[in-house]
This record gives C-alpha cells, structure tokens and sequence, in this order.
C-alpha cells in the first residue's frame, strides 16, 4: 500500500520517536506502579493487615496510582502511534492492532477506578481496600488476555515491515502468546507457583520484544527508505 494513500498527523520519522519513547516511558512508569509498588502494597495473604500497609504507605499508593494514570495515557499514544507507523504495511492489521490495545486501555482504565476509589473514602475498611485490589487485579488481568492478541498481531506486522529484524517480530509473537497463557491462568485461579514458573521462563521474550520495538522505532523507524 503506498504510503501516500495514508496520510498522519506526523511523519513516519516523527511517529516512529514519539512511538519509541511512549514505549520505553510506558515501561518506566508501570514497572514502578505494577512492577514495584503494586506488589509491596498488595499480597493476598495480608489479612486484616492490608488496610494498615496502605494507610501507612498511602504516599506510595498515590504515586502508583499516578502511574498507572501515566502508563494509560502513554497506552493511548502508543494505539495510535503502531496504527499509524504500519498502516501501510496492511491497513487491516494495522487498525486492529490499534483498536485491541485501545479497548485494552479502556478496561485498564475501569481497573484503575477501584485503586481510585480507594483513595476517595474518608475511612475505608479493610474489606473495602481488599474489594478495589482483586477487582482491579481480576479486570486487569481480563485486559491483559486481550493485550496478549495485541502484541500478536503486532509482531506480525513487525514481520510484514520489511526493515524491522525478523527476531523482534517473533519475540513479540512468544510475547503475545505468553501474555495470553499466564493471565488465563491467573483468571482461572491456577496454582500460583506454577503459573509463576511459567511467567519466569516468558518474561525474557514478553520484555525484548515490545521494548526490542521500541529501540528499533527510536533509533532507526521512519527513515529514508522505510
């Protein structure tokens, strides 16, 4: 499809920084909020102890609510951005690849409203808080299936493109397929060790090849002859 049938709001040079940089600011602020802070304000084992961890970190919870508020506007960039970047790759896939990982911002974002919420009572009982973890945590995770179909498609849009190396666009692929089965699992309550071990051995490929993506639209996307 010739790229002057399709035109953007930015030049693909300009598409491929913006895209890029979302990417890697997108890993820094949710590798702090659901990576770090997440974990050290929620395990499902706290009991009666939850409410009081969150009480006395609620500078952390803030922060990663935050966060979590940054990840889903640079989310909605990076939708647009890929959408753009491949539309002349095929316009099909392009678009649906945009449009999985807009719904998925959308669900992100209703998961966040249960951390919000806590935020928004006076005195929320320890119930209360649990209630706003599992149901951000259960909706997430639902979401996360869906991101899973996005980095799919993505990675065989990665494979169309004929500049981006053939090893991001499987990794991406492993990455998507991965996505999918790890959070599955977790929906359906499996063994969590197991399903730890499993997102051990995937994490490698999950990281490399949304990232590997990142660097290559950064460094050399958009070029002359691209």
């Amino acid at each position: 499809m010739n790229s002057s049938t399709n035109k953007t709001v930015f030049s693909k040079r300009s598409l491929a920084i913006i895209t890029g940089l979302a990417i890697v600011m997108m890993a820094i602020s949710g590798g702090y909020a659901l990576g770090y802070a997440f974990p050290t304000l929620f395990t499902p084992d706290q009991g009666n102890e939850l409410k009081d961890n969150v009480l006395n970190n609620l500078g952390m919870y803030q922060t990663m609510v935050i966060g979590i508020l940054i990840t889903l506007v640079l989310d909605l960039v990076v939708s647009y951005g890929l959408y753009a970047f491949f539309v002349d790759d095929d316009r099909k896939l392009s678009l649906a690849a945009g449009l999985l990982r807009f719904i998925y911002t959308l669900i992100f974002g209703v998961a966040t409203f249960y951390l919000a919420q806590t935020l928004m009572e006076e005195e929320p009982s320890n119930q209360t808080v649990y209630r706003n973890f599992e149901l951000f945590e259960a909706i997430w995770f639902g979401g996360l299936v869906l991101f899973g179909v996005h980095l799919i498609v993505t990675g065989i849009l990665m494979n169309l493109h004929r500049r981006i190396p053939k090893v991001l666009g499987y990794l991406t692929l492993v990455a998507g397929v991965a996505y999918i089965i790890i959070h599955l699992a977790r929906l359906a309550d499996l063994n969590p060790q197991y399903v730890k071990v499993v997102e051990t051995i995937l994490t490698l490929p999950m990281v490399l090849g949304e990232l590997g993506l990142a660097i290559w639209l950064w460094v050399k996307g958009g070029k002359k002859g691209d």
